[in-house]
């Protein structure tokens, strides 16, 4: 047991005792990048959070006829001038998205854990991501992709400028790979509050106990007015609230989304909070241990967030399908007035259960008319 252990925490061992594969040591793929740039927003006015300018553009990471196994192992942004190539302050971003449809991913990897089609949020704090070298997000290239950006500005109510989002997308070609790559899926956990009487996203309180599942989400308010989540009791709760000036603690059972279906490591942790954050931590309720704290580091001369803790590690922190976890966000409103607040998690944890795509018959699919091919979900913004 203590072998286990240790081969884990050197990450040769996943938590059932398997071996890891990665990429060969010293065999590096070339990493590739796409780079979309946005279009141009103005900012003449404050805008909060999910208030300013937004936009889409379609991703396509490689260009040809081909359908490739590609592997996503990177993503940065950078907010610049809205003519020129001169780099702005991360204050105008709100976020920049990387999403695509869940079904369609489901149709080149049917095996694929639970996803929400969400790949990156990127947002104050970290304009980047990088994977443990030899891990990556298994696509295809053929793969509809598309990227969300929005502007936001909470401080300078005379502003008048436009400013871009630049985006660059890294990947590799599984056909450059020698040996394995790691494959990872991303899991979200996010911060809710209750908007009625209830407590638990998607739990009755008499199917609960209480004693193993800890504090359900306290009341609150709603950021913006209708913005709700509904569980399948009819339960509203929301991911977008109000806190009010001072110090607000929120406690919410995240197991249900965290969905596991087995035992796994995560290898990349990035959190998304709004100003005024001071942590977010994951906890196991089961083992009573810290899985991952992440500390907020805010800006010094005006309100923002200069930097948020992410984790990084080929060695991988364990996960368990049978134990139940609970995400922690901690806000002090040093204002004098109600500020929005989101808590989001995003863990990118390994896919013991893997399995390459047909690229044969994906290549075939390919060649189908665009009218045949389903129509795009609407497009709203959202983290």
């Amino acid at each position: 047991m203590v072998l286990s252990l240790l081969l884990v925490g050197c990450g040769l061992l996943d938590p059932q005792g398997h071996a890891v594969a990665g990429a060969e040591p010293g065999k590096t793929p070339i990493v590739h990048t796409q780079t979309v740039v946005s279009q141009p927003y103005h900012i003449d006015k404050l805008y909060a959070s999910m208030r300013g300018p937004y936009g889409f553009d379609d991703v396509r990471l490689l260009e040809g006829d081909s359908v490739e196994l590609l592997w996503i192992v990177g993503y940065r942004t950078t907010v610049i001038e809205g003519a020129g190539p001169g780099e702005l302050s991360q204050e105008f971003m709100c976020h920049a998205n990387l999403d695509f449809e869940a079904s369609d991913y489901y149709d080149r990897f049917p095996g694929a854990p639970p996803i929400s089609g969400r790949v990156f949020t990127l947002s104050q704090g970290q304009q980047e991501i990088r994977f443990p070298e030899g891990f990556g997000i298994p696509v295809t290239s053929d793969l509809p992709i598309t990227l969300a950006t929005q502007v936001l500005n909470l401080t300078l109510p005379e502003a008048r400028l436009d400013v871009r989002h630049k985006v660059d997308v890294l990947f590799v070609r599984d056909s450059e790979v020698e040996g394995e790559m790691v494959p990872l899926f991303q899991g979200a956990v996010e911060g809710f509050k209750a908007l009625g009487e209830a407590r638990f996203y998607g739990f009755s309180d008499d199917e609960l106990d209480h004693d193993e599942l800890g504090p359900g989400c306290s009341l609150g308010q709603a950021a913006v007015a209708g913005d709700a989540d509904e569980d399948r009791l009819g339960q509203k709760f929301t991911a977008h609230w109000v806190v009010p000036p001072g110090r607000e603690v929120n406690r919410t059972n995240v197991t249900r989304f965290l969905n596991l279906q087995f035992d796994t490591t995560a290898h990349y942790i990035a959190v998304h909070l709004h100003p005024f954050a001071e942590r977010l931590t994951l906890n196991d309720l089961t083992t009573g241990e810290v899985v991952y704290d992440a500390r907020v580091t805010p800006t010094s001369d005006r309100v923002g967030i200069e930097r948020i803790d992410h984790y990084s590690d080929s060695r991988g922190l364990p996960l368990y399908k049978d134990h139940q976890y609970e995400l922690v966000s901690v806000y002090n409103n040093t204002s004098d007035k109600d500020v929005d607040s989101m808590a989001v998690m995003y863990l990118y944890m390994r896919d013991l259960k893997f399995k390459r795509p047909d690229l044969r018959a994906l290549q075939s699919a390919s060649g189908e008319p665009e009218a045949s091919k389903a129509p795009k979900a609407s497009r709203e913004p959202s983290m």
